[in-house]
């Protein structure tokens, strides 16, 4: 009897670790769609266009140094620049942004 018992024990074990291991891959999976969804939105909204190591590469070849607000200001820029040639696209019926928009 003590070994039914036993052995029903272990399923039961088996069974709940199995039901961990499905949660915890649904909440990986819900963790990183979010992430995705927060870096469309960022990028829509404006977000991080620049690459900053870039930025801070060109300006060094210059012999000159940087604010740590020159990346921020300069992505601000870009932004502005491609919302300008996006509305100028529309504008013209057009639904691709061309070089001559900017």
């Amino acid at each position: 009897m003590a070994t039914a018992k036993k052995a029903t024990a272990k399923k039961a074990t088996a069974k709940k670790a199995t039901a961990k291991k499905a949660t915890a891959k649904k909440a990986t999976a819900k963790k990183a769609t979010a992430k995705k969804a927060t870096k469309k939105t960022t990028a829509a909204a404006g977000g991080n266009v620049v690459v900053a190591s870039k930025i801070r590469e060109a300006v060094k070849a210059q012999d000159v140094r940087m604010s740590s607000e020159f990346v921020d200001a300069v992505n601000q820029h870009v932004n502005e620049l491609i919302a300008k040639a996006a509305e100028r696209a529309k504008d013209n019926k057009r639904g691709t942004v061309r070089p001559g928009d900017l």
